[in-house]
């Protein structure tokens, strides 16, 4: 199906209270207490002096008092959690179980400056994790995350996946792997570069082992909570062995571990050179004292996360918007854009553009008013897509809906082919107001019709002489039909307009017409328009046309006059016969006098009333004097007529006209005169004549 949502607006909000249905994520205001998180949320809060103070959470020689905050949450026993701490500082976080005792503490886990602890809970109970910093009376916002991973006895791991466990005393341990390990099967073709990834509140710890049982890349963190990353290039069609370890002989942990194939651009990106076979990580980062719990300095970055979000509702009525909303939060220390579009059937409908300051959370909406009903599907980007049922509005079939401050739409579920459907409409300015639309369905389907109005039409609408109607009417009629949109199936129609008084001014009610937009050509052509009703207040017009595009108000010169000669060559004495036609092109009737000329001196007119759209002809019989004479109707010239010189004596210009029933009035002309006066010389002479012969 075509996606055909309209798009409303887009609105950025600062999200201060509880989400929408499904979004599991609340915003803080800087400075504001955050005592509580659940898995699956994400929390904006700040460190600050008003905060509670304890004693150093870390052996790193610095003396003071450090500010925290206390963020519980509930937890049973056997959860394996991730708690991730993101700031601007060299955050630091402490885990503390139901007891009151330290369960687990991080200063390095995650990228940067970030923490992370990923641990099995003891016990059910409530857990404190206490947001603080390296550094004695640090203040900072941070973001805080928790989930619940789903931990799974697993021997194997493939390019892709991501497996969470914990090693405990029912696990084999070694010297050599530093304690107590856990072992995953790892396949991959060979000449693939790959890359594991492991977090844990412990040093974690990777070994990989080759099918020949030798030990081909290792790494080892250098102290507690912080993550290792190592890559290799498989060299062997055979399966590796990815030992899970820590650097506590004793101790238990839960880690997280990562497989994926390296790209080319990453790989080409990465300044070391060769496989990770150190057999540790040298102590670059520790700042000398080899736990001093500094991360590594980088170059600032945005890194912007999606954490819930999607449509506020699965059904809607024809006409009646839907919101999608987003939250994002920028876990980098940089800023960043959010840049990502909102697609229904695959077609981007609106997009999402905001700028995110480091450690912000943010929830975005955009507003989308449907168009058509039907089922579509909406999705945020290349993410999992929504459902999204739009059903017709409660009403007669043919009625509109408003979907947007400048558009409507109107359905007929059920039109037939040659049926004649009616919109009503009320949609239109203090200028112009569209009433009605009526379309030929030429075919059986629903029929659609979405009426928008334009923009000001000031630099490039129709011809409009003192009317100051400045918009027109889009209007896209379409059938559909077992799900295909079919638009030349849409072959004609009429279309009411409604113009103000204030709007006509000085221009006559006839001079005003509907235009219609040839998108091929570039133009606009007048429709036969009628003037149907006039008041105090309003012209009402209605016009016919061919095909569907822009439709705007203009003007016409109503009536068009013209003419031929029955000759263009006579001889003097003789006749020639005009024949004129008057056309009003304009939207109501017009009574008119239409003169005919000779050499620019009028002979003969006549006042004829013409309908709109129609015309009337009548004729006149012309003996011009001997010569070149130019022969005109309603001020055009019709021909040119060439009298030749006879033996007689030349005559005037002499006319004579028909009596047909489109004639209105009679007139006198100096050729009228100069026939009656030659006519009067020759009944003497013969009556002389009769007399002598007597």
């Amino acid at each position: 199906m075509t996606a055909r949502l309209a798009t409303v607006g887009v609105v950025l909000l600062v999200a201060l209270t509880a989400p929408i249905a499904g979004v599991g994520a609340v915003a803080a205001a800087p400075g504001d207490d955050t005592r509580e998180i659940a898995y699956g949320e994400t929390v904006r809060g700040a460190v600050d002096s008003v905060d509670a103070i304890r004693d150093n959470p870390t052996e790193n020689g610095h003396v003071g008092e450090w500010y925290y905050e206390p963020v519980s949450f509930e937890g049973n026993a056997g959860d394996v959690v991730n708690v991730s701490l993101y700031g601007p500082t060299d955050t630091s976080m402490v885990l503390v179980g139901p007891d009151g005792q330290r369960l687990s503490h991080n200063e390095d886990g995650g990228s940067g400056n970030n923490s992370e602890i990923v641990t099995r809970l003891p016990a059910d109970g409530t857990y404190t994790i206490q947001v603080t910093s390296h550094f004695p009376e640090d203040s900072y916002e941070y973001l805080l995350s928790l989930h619940r991973l789903d931990a799974e006895e697993r021997t194997s791991i493939e390019l892709g996946e991501t497996v969470v466990g914990t090693v405990d005393e029912t696990n084999p341990e070694s010297e050599q792997f530093h304690g107590r390990y856990a072992e995953l099967s790892l396949s991959a073709p060979a000449g693939q570069e790959i890359e594991l990834t492991h977090s844990s509140a412990a040093d974690s710890g990777l070994f990989l082992i080759g099918p020949n049982n030798q030990v081909v890349a290792q790494k080892v963190a250098p102290y507690a909570g912080q993550d290792v990353t190592l890559r290799y290039v498989v060299e062997q069609d055979r399966p590796y062995t990815v030992i899970v370890a820590s650097d506590d002989y004793e101790g238990e942990f839960s880690y997280q571990v990562s497989a994926s194939a390296v790209t080319e651009n990453e790989s080409a990106n990465d300044s070391a050179a060769g496989n990770d076979t150190a057999a540790n990580e040298t102590d670059e980062t520790s700042g000398g004292d080899g736990h001093s719990g500094h991360a590594p300095d980088a170059p600032a970055s945005p890194s912007l996360r999606v954490l819930d979000g999607g449509l506020n509702q699965s059904a809607t009525t024809l006409g009646t918007s839907v919101t999608h909303t987003v939250t994002v939060a920028n876990f980098g220390d940089a800023a960043g854009t959010f840049d990502e579009p909102v697609l229904v059937d695959g077609t981007e409908t609106v997009r999402y553009e905001a700028t995110l300051a480091p450690y912000e959370m943010r929830t975005l909406s955009v507003s989308m008013t449907p168009n058509r009903t039907g089922q579509y599907a909406v999705a945020l980007g290349d993410g999992d897509a929504q459902s999204l049922t739009v059903v017709p509005p409660a009403n007669a079939d043919g009625n509109t809906v408003q979907i947007g401050n400048d558009t409507y739409v109107g359905v007929a579920q059920n039109a037939t082919a040659g049926q004649t459907v009616p919109f009503e409409f009320e949609m239109g300015t203090a200028d112009a107001t569209l009433q009605t639309v009526s379309v030929d369905a030429g075919g059986s389907g629903t029929l659609w019709l979405e009426a928008k109005r334009t923009a000001n039409l000031s630099a490039g609408g129709p011809p409009a002489d003192g009317l100051a109607v400045q918009h027109g009417f889009a209007l896209s009629p379409s059938l559909q039909a077992n799900g295909t949109t079919v638009d030349q199936s849409i072959q004609r129609g009429t279309v009411t307009v409604d113009v103000s008084r204030a709007a006509l001014g000085e221009t006559a009610e006839a001079n005003v017409v509907l235009y219609r937009y040839d998108e091929g050509a570039g133009t606009w052509t007048a429709l036969p328009t009628t003037r149907v009703a006039s008041t105090a207040e309003n012209v009402t017009y209605r016009a016919e046309t061919d095909r569907f595009s822009t439709l705007a108000l203009g003007t016409v010169t109503p009536v068009q006059a013209g003419g031929s000669l029955s000759t263009n060559a006579v001889s003097a004495g003789e006749t020639v016969t005009v024949t004129a036609t008057v056309r009003n092109d304009g939207s109501a009737p017009v009574e008119t006098t239409v003169p005919v000329t000779v050499d620019g001196d009028t002979v003969t007119e006549r006042t004829l009333t013409v309908q709109p759209g129609g015309e009337q002809t009548f004729t006149a019989t012309l003996s011009p004097a001997a010569g070149t004479h130019a022969v005109g109707v309603g001020g055009t010239q019709v021909g040119t007529l060439d009298v030749a010189a006879s033996g007689t004596a030349d005559g005037e210009n002499a006319m004579t006209t028909d009596a047909t029933p489109t004639s209105t009035t009679g007139g006198d002309g100096p050729g009228f005169t100069a026939v009656v006066a030659l006519l009067s010389v020759v009944a003497a002479l013969l009556l002389g004549y009769g007399r002598r012969e007597a």
